[in-house]
């Protein structure tokens, strides 16, 4: 589910207060894959506590935001980088700060205040808890959207969905809030290229910052059994990468152990085969080096060509001769010096004539690219007596 600090799925829910008993329940559980979000479920579900927390997923880490009845909101001009306490005494001067949760959201020195009462969320936090719903962030109000801003096809100054209107400034930035159930958009919503009802945008926005939270200024409420929560899940996953880095660790140490064992074990019992053979092994190379020498001597003696047809070979020579060229001459294996003799390599004398020395260039360099040639090299070039034309002769090896 998670490396280190790094979430690869979440659980975004929204409830709202209709009644004092009554919720409206709103949440998908978003995905990470490599750079892209998925919305793998979503659902919502109305009626009492007990009817939201049978339908709720289990196992995934929660990012729980809390809405409608019972929950107040108030936009303030502040400081860019407000105290807490101050800010709800400015908000709300006449409420106890310790008998409300508080979250403040701050942009550009306007700052939005949402609190909820804690006689009604902590024993909500606890029975969500007993029924094993793992809540690692808690925020009031739709103020967590604020990260999904730039994703949402709502491009207006006054941005309306489920209910709630941010007001921002030409630089898109917050000037004021407020709710009533008459705020809609007036089209479907997207996010990004996907479309997503505007009931599951707070929903899918608290599971973001959630899975984000390490890239992201999260906003949430001060609550200290929530934050102790997520830190202490944080911490156990951390430790749980750990241990699986030791044991692969020591599995790699091992494995890397076992090959270099068998290894050297294959190698000393190479070597110990070639030592008992290496006496008979040389006395029986050095007879067949001796052998194939007198096979190869008396294959240059009977006119060994290399294996190559003569027919092929002259064709060879006709084909890629330009058209520049008249040969005159072909002589196969013709040894002139003591040292041709010597070595007997197979060769051919050309003679021919071309009134263009750059037509002999270019087949040089052609029969150069032929496989079968080892070498080729311009012997001699004269003009004839009497004569536009140039006698030259090749020596090709092969």
């Amino acid at each position: 589910m998670m490396l280190s600090s790094e979430l690869t799925t979440s659980l975004g829910i929204e409830l709202k207060w209709l009644t004092d008993t009554t919720f409206s329940c709103r949440f998908c559980v978003l995905t990470k894959n490599k750079n892209s979000l998925t919305i793998t479920s979503k659902k919502v579900v109305e009626g009492s506590l007990s009817t939201v927390i049978e339908s709720l997923p289990r196992n995934y880490p929660v990012a729980l935001t809390l809405s409608g009845k019972g929950t107040l909101h108030k936009v303030i001009h502040t400081e860019n980088d407000p105290d807490a306490a101050q800010v709800l005494k400015n908000a709300f001067p006449g409420v106890e700060e310790n008998d409300f949760h508080c979250q403040v959201f701050t942009d550009e020195g306007v700052s939005l205040v949402s609190i909820v009462r804690k006689s009604i969320t902590d024993p909500l936090l606890d029975k969500l808890e007993r029924a094993g719903i793992k809540i690692y962030n808690l925020t009031v109000g739709a103020g967590v959207t604020t990260h999904i801003w730039p994703q949402l096809s709502i491009r207006h100054k006054e941005m309306r969905f489920d209910g709630h209107m941010f007001t921002l400034s030409e630089s898109k930035t917050l000037l004021n809030y407020s709710a009533s159930p008459e705020f809609k958009h007036e089209l479907p919503v997207k996010i990004g290229d996907e479309a997503i009802a505007e009931n599951m945008i707070v929903a899918y926005a608290a599971a973001f910052q959630l899975m984000l939270h390490d890239r992201l200024s999260v906003i949430a409420a001060n609550t200290e059994t929530v934050q102790a929560a997520f830190e202490k899940f944080l911490e156990q996953a951390k430790l749980k990468k750990q241990l699986l880095v030791m044991t692969f660790g020591l599995f790699f140490l091992l494995l890397i152990s076992f090959l270099l064992f068998s290894y050297y074990n294959a190698e000393n019992s190479r070597l110990v085969r070639e030592v008992g053979t290496q006496t008979a092994s040389a006395d029986h190379t050095e007879l067949l080096q001796r052998h194939i020498a007198e096979n190869e001597y008396l294959m240059k003696r009977l006119g060994w060509n290399g294996g190559y047809n003569y027919g092929y070979l002259l064709n060879e020579l006709g084909s890629s001769a330009p058209n520049r060229l008249v040969l005159t001459n072909v002589l196969m294996n013709d040894y002139k010096t003591d040292q041709e003799k010597q070595l007997m390599e197979p060769n051919i004398r050309i003679k021919g004539t071309t009134d263009n020395l750059a037509a002999v260039n270019n087949w040089i360099f052609i029969l150069k690219e032929k496989p079968w040639v080892k070498t080729v090299r311009l012997v001699q070039y004269q003009q004839e007596a009497e004569s536009e034309l140039y006698e030259f002769n090749l020596l090709l090896t092969y």
